[in-house]
């Protein structure tokens, strides 16, 4: 922000809109649809998977032999998978002596999950169950072997094992598309019906002028560009977190620290504050009284 003040000639873009009938500029309004859209998508990639994720809790909870594991994946394409992992952990035993013991262990859990595989069925609860619990134990001790320096097959078996814990991986670590556009759709109409309170909070609460096309244009890229570095280094975010905090540096870029609105500032960091012990206390209380009739 501080340098397009200094390098963007069009003065247009640090407009304030006067009213809700104030249309920016065509060029403006493109710039701030894919500023937007950039936030939308890579919101998806890391703050609205919690969406899914909750959403398959449910459907495992309710329908576990159906969703336990993904029954997409062909049997012998899993088939395939174990074996090849157990060929590379047989050759493992002999380049590495000296964790022979754990590669056979894990050999051992391998033909067990073969015989898991055979007894999987989308009807059975509890061999779909026991199969899921199986690979999630391969795949434990595949990331383990992956992990832990004590382990020395070689440097193409640990590449190989690493494809083989990530394969594996989707057995059980999977969401189908319906579950994924439910939950886009979710999200998109909740932000249409209930929009109002957070964009006024974050137009014009955060600092002491109101939000122009440049601020709102400036904080998206980072908070977009931010969210995707997050997601491709496996780091959990939340959106509006990074967004709002992009607001805040866009502010100061245009006015100093004293553009910043300290009361508001101070409710939304109690907020954060407050939101994991609030929360772990409303879960544990919820849990504790369905317990006493479930």
């Amino acid at each position: 922000m501080y340098l397009l003040r200094r390098l963007a000639s069009r003065s247009t873009l640090f407009d304030i809109p006067k009213g809700e009938i104030d249309r920016p500029p065509l060029k403006i309004r493109g710039m701030l649809i894919v500023t937007c859209t950039l936030v939308s998508f890579f919101h998806g990639s890391n703050d609205g998977q919690k969406g899914v994720g909750l959403f398959m809790l449910i459907l495992i909870a309710f329908l576990p032999s159906r969703y336990a594991v993904n029954h997409d994946i062909p049997d012998m394409t899993i088939l395939k998978e174990l074996n090849m992992t157990e060929h590379i952990l047989n050759r493992a035993i002999t380049s590495d002596r000296n964790n022979s013991q754990d590669y056979q262990k894990l050999i051992n859990e391998i033909e067990a999950g073969k015989s898991g595989l055979a007894e999987k069925n989308p009807l059975e609860k509890n061999q779909t169950y026991g199969f899921r619990r199986r690979v999630e134990g391969i795949v434990s001790s595949l990331k383990q072997i992956h992990k832990n320096p004590k382990y020395n097959p070689g440097t193409s078996a640990l590449k190989l094992l690493e494809i083989s814990s990530k394969n594996l991986s989707k057995i059980v670590d999977f969401a189908p598309l319906w579950v994924i556009m439910v939950i886009s759709l979710s999200l998109g109409l909740g932000t249409m019906i209930g929009w109002k309170r957070i964009v006024v909070t974050i137009g014009e609460k955060i600092g002491n002028e109101h939000l122009n096309y440049a601020h709102g244009a400036t904080s998206e890229v980072v908070a977009a560009s931010t969210i995707g570095l997050s997601t491709a280094f496996g780091l959990p975010v939340s959106t509006t977190h990074v967004l709002s905090s992009g607001i805040a540096g866009a502010m100061i870029a245009s006015g100093g620290k004293g553009n910043l609105n300290k009361s508001t500032l101070k409710n939304i960091g109690m907020a954060w504050v407050l939101t994991l012990p609030v929360s772990i206390a409303l879960a544990f209380g919820l849990f504790m009284l369905l317990h006493l009739f479930v």
